[in-house]
């Protein structure tokens, strides 16, 4: 949801607040957290890889409001000694995005 800010909110944003580390895969700085948010834009979805915690492997996609707006996504989390990042691409990521295509004209 970051990722769909404008760049101004999102600089605001970042500044109110401190990006923590909760694993020594998470992205701590401010730079670092800009350059995820672009590929995530870019590509549609987050992968998020033992960056929460060690062994959770998350991918989460945007709902789209009618305004245009993301007010949620959907995510799906696995443990990663069970599902590799290819495989949640190539097999949860079509599940998410036709998952996050029916609600989203519901959703202001």
């Amino acid at each position: 949801m970051l990722a769909q800010l404008a760049p101004d909110e999102l600089d605001a944003y970042m500044e109110r607040g401190s990006l923590r580390a909760y694993s020594d895969r998470t992205v701590v700085s401010a730079q670092g957290m800009h350059d995820i948010l672009d590929h995530v834009r870019m590509d549609g979805y987050s992968l998020v890889d033992e960056e929460l915690g060690i062994g959770l492997r998350s991918l989460a996609v945007p709902v789209w409001g009618a305004s245009g707006a993301v007010p949620a996504a959907l995510n799906v989390g696995v443990q990663v000694n069970r599902v590799s990042a290819a495989q949640m691409i190539k097999k949860l990521l079509p599940v998410l995005i036709g998952g996050a295509q029916d609600p989203s004209v519901l959703l202001p």
